[in-house]
């Protein structure tokens, strides 16, 4: 135990200074920062587009209800901003991918790519299905990378503020930059199929990580300290899910926080909590998760708060979140109406600064038609 406990101190300890409201830790102008990286991969992307892809994709900063706008339903039945990958040429597909990892750390820019990449798989097995049902048949067709839609708010040409979403089935990645300063919440990822299960890549996993980290630490717990952090044995549901996912129309939703808190735990426990609100802080680039980090401590870990529902064996059926003053994490599993495979969302947020917005000091709507 005190091996772990110095192992945590250190990482602690070792954290680079706190910066709130003023700036990000890192000089800016430095070109391995990442938002002179994202500028620039942002900047030769929009130079691809043509006058007409331009009007489609480039909306206005200001525009609180567009920049804000997300949903994970369908393509066929929810609109979404932008133009869809399939309408973007071969090269500008390349500068989309620059951009994406520019933004973002080699875990995150391979679990955004992997929600895409799943909902093609769920494509094709719903191709090797009998479709009888015409609604499903026609939300097969709107399935897969293509029905992926991108758009700006602002401009990196020419623009201090701006930012940018790919979203889709199981995606809503948002990246914001306001004079210098990168956030990448609200970040929405999902898989259905949470694995795939045929042919050559049979066994590969999405989401591999974010249930184990939960899990793990929830196994960590004494019988004691799991009657405090489990506060139910089934997460309440209607036919969109989970009542209490933190997804598209609930960045202001009133929450409390529930289950166990951050000085309730040894040092080993700690550790593994830690562990879990990196493995999604860690999805940007270096920089920009260290700051987000930087502010978690800085708001307080004892404010942090660990809850679960569901079965306590990690097993399908599970809601956990984690909830502080600068971080939100949820994880479930879905169960819906069309699902024969497990299907697992995630989302990870600042409640006090979704996309940029303390940094804009204004008031931003997000909603869900």
């Amino acid at each position: 135990m005190r091996k772990y406990a110095s192992i945590f101190a250190v990482c602690l300890a070792s954290s680079t200074p706190f910066v709130y409201g003023h700036g990000n830790v890192l000089d800016h102008s430095h070109p391995s920062s990442s938002a002179s990286q994202m500028t620039a991969a942002g900047t030769n992307f929009v130079k691809s587009l043509s006058d007409e892809q331009r009007k489609s994709m480039i909306l206005n900063f200001k525009n609180d209800k567009e920049r804000t706008y997300w949903t994970n339903a369908p393509v066929d039945s929810q609109s979404r901003n932008g133009l869809p990958i399939g309408r973007l040429s071969i090269e500008q597909r390349f500068l989309l991918h620059d951009l994406l990892m520019a933004s973002t750390s080699s875990q995150g820019y391979q679990k955004i790519w992997a929600a895409v990449r799943g909902d093609d798989e769920l494509k094709r097995e719903g191709e090797n299905r009998e479709l009888k049902s015409t609604k499903f048949f026609t939300k097969n067709r709107s399935l897969g990378a293509m029905d992926y839609w991108v758009s700006f708010y602002g401009s990196p040409l020419k623009d201090k503020s701006w930012s940018y979403m790919i979203t889709g089935h199981h995606l809503a990645a948002n990246f914001t930059i306001v004079d210098g300063k990168v956030t990448f919440v609200p970040m929405f990822y999902g898989s259905d199929p949470d694995r795939i299960s045929q042919g050559a890549h049979a066994g590969h996993k999405f989401l591999a990580q974010e249930r184990n980290r939960g899990y793990e630490f929830l196994a960590s717990l004494s019988p004691k300290q799991q009657k405090v952090a489990i506060v139910a044995d089934e997460y309440p549901k209607n036919k969109f899910g989970a009542v209490d996912f933190a997804g598209p129309g609930k960045k202001d939703a009133k929450r409390e926080y529930r289950g166990i808190s951050w000085s309730q735990l040894d040092d080993v426990q700690k550790q593994l909590f830690w562990q879990l609100v990196k493995e999604y802080v860690e999805n940007a680039d270096f920089d920009v998760a260290q700051n987000q980090l930087d502010k978690i401590q800085h708001d307080g870990l004892e404010k942090l708060h660990f809850m679960w529902m569901g079965p306590k064996d990690g097993s399908e059926k599970v809601f956990f979140r984690v909830h502080g003053p600068s971080i939100l994490i949820d994880f479930v599993d879905q169960r819906t109406g069309f699902d024969w495979n497990t299907h697992p969302h995630t989302i990870v947020r600042d409640p006090n600064n979704d996309y940029g917005q303390n940094w804009l000091s204004r008031h931003i709507e997000e909603f869900h038609k």
